[in-house]
């Protein structure tokens, strides 16, 4: 009896550690990260009549199940039989590739025309995608089966082209995802050919595009394409613009925001974040004024090590989400300190806020958590904000173009913004230095003059900064 009350004891342990050891490994494949699965592809686009007759070839998949995400605009969804096991992997309502060892799979569909092509075609989003996962190369067959000539784009380069009766061809490649596909009656030359950008139009002057192409290459961008043709409408797609003159200095902003969207999760309503990004990367203000000028404070706030660790950090994310949070986690992880500066100052209609470090403490007041707290360092200053934690200690704050009042039933304070004095219960006290500055349009007072002016004390631990009334204090020890 004995001998079986020990082997079934031993069983639990054995299985115990066995489930443990499964949770832990289960546990560390987690937590290796966000990084985007990646594949290559091969897309054939043949046009005709009709529609464009679409054939599109996924290679390097992993083992496990794809789900496909068609083209809305997309019909005759079904597999493409590009050898006897390209399809083996495509489940019978063509919604997704199934767990399976076969690395290559292929499908084809159809976008239909709205009508007949006439000066230009914009097809938006016309292409399958795998939900979860990205293409890292794309290689991109256009066949025109109509003999309509003109130019066609998709952001990659245009490494070749064929004219054959009523039969055009043109072979595109690069690194990256192809979303949309462009067409103009117009077949303009090429103006400009680089690492990262190629330019079809006519102008005398190439250096700014240079100089656009050599910024696209320090941020590792895709490649992208400008059209140039001032008899057609203008178009922003993700990765080629047609405008009607080369403003350089437009045209290269949108073209790395757009790279920052095409390599990150950013989103679409934090252009600022892509902007910032880009300048991070590229090492040189990058946007609009409100997006230069944030990144020049940011620089001018960190050291050059600290802004190295931010910019390598900010490498290691690709494919991962970045947005304004993300960059306020990483500036605190470099800094060693928090900061709410990236997402107080991302929207371009707000007024521009400074950089500033908080303490990263949990903030308490009378031993109860507060989250809307930010304790600020500055200058070798402690300062909290009077409004916020002088209305939890009983105190009512106003203010004018030349006073702030703090008051409560027993004790009254004016202090001028200017004048070096406060007056305290109809007592003027004359002071060297200010006991508070105006910081994002709030009053902050240094720690010193808060705990001795307001009668609070101020407990902090490794984790914690409690900020407690004296009152309470005081009620404390007459218990």
């Amino acid at each position: 009896m004995k001998f079986i009350v020990r082997t079934m004891i031993l069983l639990l342990i054995v299985n115990g550690l066995l489930i443990y050891m499964h949770y832990y490994q289960a546990v560390g494949a987690d937590s290796k990260g966000l990084s985007v699965a990646t594949f290559t592809q091969e897309i054939e686009v043949i046009n005709r009549p009709d529609a464009l007759h679409v054939r599109q070839h996924f290679s390097g998949l992993s083992d496990a199940r794809h789900e496909i995400v068609w083209p809305k605009a997309s019909t005759n969804r079904t597999c493409y039989l590009a050898d006897a096991t390209s399809c083996n992997r495509l489940d019978e309502n063509s919604i997704a590739f199934l767990e399976g060892d076969n690395e290559r799979q292929s499908i084809s569909y159809e976008i239909p025309k709205k009508g007949t092509m006439k000066q230009t075609a914009l097809f938006n989003e016309s292409f399958a995608v795998l939900h979860g996962s990205s293409a890292s190369y794309t290689l991109f067959h256009m066949t025109d089966e109509t003999g309509i000539g003109g130019l066609w784009v998709n952001g990659l380069e245009r490494v070749g082209t064929k004219k054959m009766t009523n039969i055009n061809y043109a072979l595109f490649r690069g690194k990256g995802e192809v979303k949309d596909l462009y067409w103009q009656r117009n077949n303009l030359p090429v103006l400009y050919s680089g690492d990262r950008l190629s330019v079809f139009g006519e102008s005398d002057n190439i250096e700014p595009l240079r100089e656009v192409d050599n910024t696209l290459k320090t941020l590792d961008a895709n490649h992208s394409t400008i059209v140039i043709d001032d008899t057609r409408p203008a178009v922003n797609a993700t990765r080629f613009i047609v405008a009607k003159s080369v403003d350089v200095d437009k045209v290269s902003i949108r073209l790395l925001r757009e790279s920052m969207y095409a390599r990150f999760i950013i989103p679409e309503n934090e252009r600022m974040t892509a902007e910032l990004v880009a300048s991070v990367l590229g090492e040189t203000p990058i946007g609009l004024g409100k997006s230069r000028k944030a990144y020049q404070v940011f620089t001018e706030a960190i050291t050059e090590d600290e802004l190295e660790q931010f910019k390598s950090l900010l490498n290691d994310m690709t494919g991962q989400e970045v947005n304004a949070s993300v960059l306020d986690a990483l500036a605190g992880e470099v800094t060693g300190f928090k900061t709410s500066y990236f997402t107080k100052n991302i929207h371009a209609d707000t007024a521009a806020h400074p950089f500033l470090i908080e303490d990263p403490r949990e903030i308490k007041f009378d031993g109860v958590s507060t989250t809307d707290i930010r304790i600020i360092l500055k200058d070798g200053k402690t300062l909290y904000p009077a409004k916020k934690i002088l209305n939890l200690a009983g105190y009512t704050i106003t203010s004018n173009e030349r006073s702030i009042y703090v008051e409560n039933s027993i004790r009254k304070f004016r202090f001028p913004k200017k004048e070096l004095f406060y007056v305290y219960n109809e007592q003027k006290y004359n002071v060297v230095t200010m006991p508070f500055e105006v910081l994002e349009g709030d009053f902050y007072f240094e720690e010193s003059w808060f705990k001795r002016l307001f009668l609070l004390s101020i407990e902090k631990t490794a984790d914690t900064i409690d900020i407690i009334r004296m009152s309470t204090l005081i009620e404390e020890v007459g218990k």
